[in-house]
């Protein structure tokens, strides 16, 4: 089967669409991912025309949800630090 594979480029964020022989869309957002491609959606397009789009790939999906884990680990982090300094002047602050 031949598969359209529509991403970017994980180096520079520019489009790009490949075309694969592959046995199965999983099999050609593989062969994408070894490209150096982070994979948007792929297209079943043996017959001529397009087929069913994909659902996002879990990596793409996971891109577009929520921060980073490290500003949230630095978010959490502050919000210790002020607890803490609070807690220890709370005397001098709420007096």
């Amino acid at each position: 089967m031949k598969f359209r594979v529509i991403g970017a480029n994980k180096d520079t964020g520019a489009r790009m669409v490949l075309e694969f022989e592959a046995e199965s869309k999983g099999a050609a957002e593989r062969k994408a991912l070894q490209q150096g491609m982070s994979v948007n959606r792929v297209e079943d397009i043996s017959e001529g025309s397009v087929g069913h789009a994909s659902d996002p790939s879990e990596t793409a999906r996971r891109a577009r949800t929520g921060m980073h884990p490290i500003v949230k680990t630095i978010i959490f982090v502050v919000i210790l630090v002020v607890a803490w300094y609070v807690w220890s002047h709370r005397g001098t602050l709420f007096h």
